[in-house]
């Protein structure tokens, strides 16, 4: 009995020892860790990612938005894309339709090689938008602010808004023939969405 009330006596104060022990280690080893990266600065921390929201670095606030934007654009003009120039408005439109802001994206470039193989380059149409298998004609839009727009808000009402969100599902519907050649739309789609980063 004296030997459980004496372990229990003593143990709160080890522990509390052991814990300032530990934090006075960690905070030197902070402190080694802010020199030697003061005096190597690596090109990761320069870095800026697309997450969402916002990330305070150094007293500077960095809207990630921002870097989807220039991400999507580094892309498109990395694939001479004419869509290039919309890179923020593609942005905008996914987060106003919920959808993944490289989803769009992706499909035109499996869909049309980012726009440069489309019905008729008076179509606008990247997305293969009511381009049937073995014809040559689709659906036509004014221009490329229309065109984005309008798939976007499809993409939302004809599988979101019906609960479908799984890539799957989305290229059974989309390219119901590609779902025989093993989701080879899906694939095509997943394999870029994953490159934007």
């Amino acid at each position: 009995m004296i030997a459980k009330s004496l372990l229990v006596v003593l143990w709160f104060p080890l522990t509390f020892i052991l814990l300032l022990v530990n934090l006075t280690l960690l905070g030197a080893s902070s402190k080694q860790d802010l020199m030697r990266s003061n005096q190597y600065p690596s090109r990761s921390s320069q870095q800026i990612t697309a997450m969402a929201g916002s990330a305070q670095v150094l007293g500077s606030s960095i809207t990630a938005g921002d870097a989807r934007g220039l991400l999507l654009k580094e892309f498109l003009e990395g694939h001479n894309s004419p869509m290039a120039p919309y890179a923020d408005l593609l942005v905008q439109k996914a987060d106003a339709n919920g959808i993944d802001f490289r989803l769009v994206v992706s499909i035109a470039m499996c869909e049309s090689n980012l726009g440069k193989r489309i019905p008729s380059m008076d179509s606008f149409n990247p997305f293969g938008i009511a381009v049937y298998t073995g014809q040559q004609h689709g659906k036509k839009f004014k221009d490329w602010e229309h065109a984005i727009t309008w798939v976007s808000e499809y993409l939302r009402t004809k599988f979101y808004d019906r609960g479908i969100s799984d890539l799957m599902d989305i290229g059974a519907i989309y390219a119901p023939p590609s779902v025989e050649n093993g989701y080879s739309w899906t694939k095509c789609v997943k394999q870029f969405i994953e490159k934007i980063v």
